[in-house]
């Protein structure tokens, strides 16, 4: 038996740092992609879907993507199973798809010949000549928060496979001897803090009920951090190749967030505009943000005449209670400060 785990979907979640053409793209994307899933769930003769909470994002879903929605789950015939996550709202079609399941606190236990479905806080336990999925949307590392999943609760009870929705990234481990825990991550990425493949979970059951599962990745487009050191570069053209030597082996139709890091002088030609300008057609989105820090030249800057920098600077370095590492940090703080930039810390 074949089996597919996702969760996070947010379908109709918009990307604020795009367009209006772009967000059209990325939203028309998802559908086909959606689509694109089922598809490939009955290609492998999948015997159910999970979808482990945050189906839709909001209040604002749009008649036209839950009508695509349903109509791929309906199209399909695989069993479907929804949890609500803690950005679903209450949907309402005038008759949802006969293998369409919702597991709430009214239904939430499904049995099948071969395997049984169910969620909740405390869980029973199962018979073992069927297989067990548990689903539940919450966070596993802060048990005693109010998205929070004690996982010492679903211990030796007799589940197969745990499938966990809220955490946007893959992972993978046993509970128990029995058990398996899996976040699914999201479908589709949509910020910056969603980095790296975005996809489902394969899962496969033998005839003695051992389970294997395997990632998949799925989403075309990933959000990508890029620290780029540029510290000992003052010249705009020397920046500029180490961004692109830097960024070469990144997928054009990804969201690209370059961060300029290191030390820079007083000479460097950063022109961050243009060095912005030069990259965003390159990517489908891009971005350039500028987390360096001025190297200063303490003993120039000392020697200054009638200067506020150079004043206090004698007045840290004459302060006995100061190690030379806070009189450092004081003065590169300071200078910072006096020049209106941010500050180091």
């Amino acid at each position: 038996m074949k089996f597919i785990h996702i969760s996070d979907l947010h379908l109709g979640a918009k990307i604020k740092k795009l367009t209006q053409d772009k967000s059209k793209i990325v939203r028309e994307e998802e559908l086909v992609l959606t689509n694109k899933l089922f598809e490939y769930a009955k290609n492998i003769d999948c015997q159910g879907i999970f979808i482990a909470g945050d189906l839709f994002d909001g209040k604002t879903i749009s008649p036209k993507l839950k009508k695509s929605f349903f109509d791929a789950v309906k199209t399909s015939q695989i069993k479907t199973f929804y949890l609500r996550g803690n950005h679903d709202e209450d949907f309402f079609l005038s008759c949802l798809p006969e293998n369409f399941f919702v597991l709430d606190e009214q239904n939430n236990f499904y049995n099948f010949n071969t395997f049984t479905v169910s969620t909740g806080k405390t869980a029973q336990n199962f018979q073992d000549n069927l297989f067990h999925f548990h689903l539940l949307h919450g966070d596993i590392a802060n048990p005693s928060s109010n998205d929070g999943i004690d996982l010492a609760n679903y211990k030796n009870l007799g589940i197969n496979y745990l499938a966990l929705g809220h955490i946007h990234s893959y992972s993978a481990a046993k509970l128990d001897e029995k058990t398996n825990y899996v976040y699914s991550g999201c479908l589709f990425p949509h910020g910056f803090d969603d980095l790296g493949e975005k996809g489902f979970v394969e899962i496969e059951v033998d005839e003695a009920n051992n389970c294997s599962n395997r990632f998949v990745p799925f989403s075309r487009r990933n959000f990508v951090i890029s620290n780029i050191d540029i510290s000992g570069l003052e010249k705009y053209d020397q920046i500029k190749t180490k961004i692109s030597q830097t960024l070469a082996n990144i997928p054009s139709q990804n969201f690209v967030r370059a961060c300029l890091v290191g030390t820079f002088t007083d000479e460097t030609e950063k022109f961050l505009s243009q060095l912005e300008e030069d990259f965003k057609s390159k990517f489908f989105y891009f971005e350039l943000v500028d987390n360096t820090k001025l190297k200063l030249n303490i003993k120039k800057l000392k020697e200054e005449k009638l200067s506020f920098k150079s004043e206090f600077l004698s007045l840290v370095e004459d302060d006995a209670f100061l190690s030379p590492e806070e009189k450092n940090q004081i003065c590169q703080i300071g200078i910072e400060a006096l020049r209106g930039d941010d500050f180091s810390i």
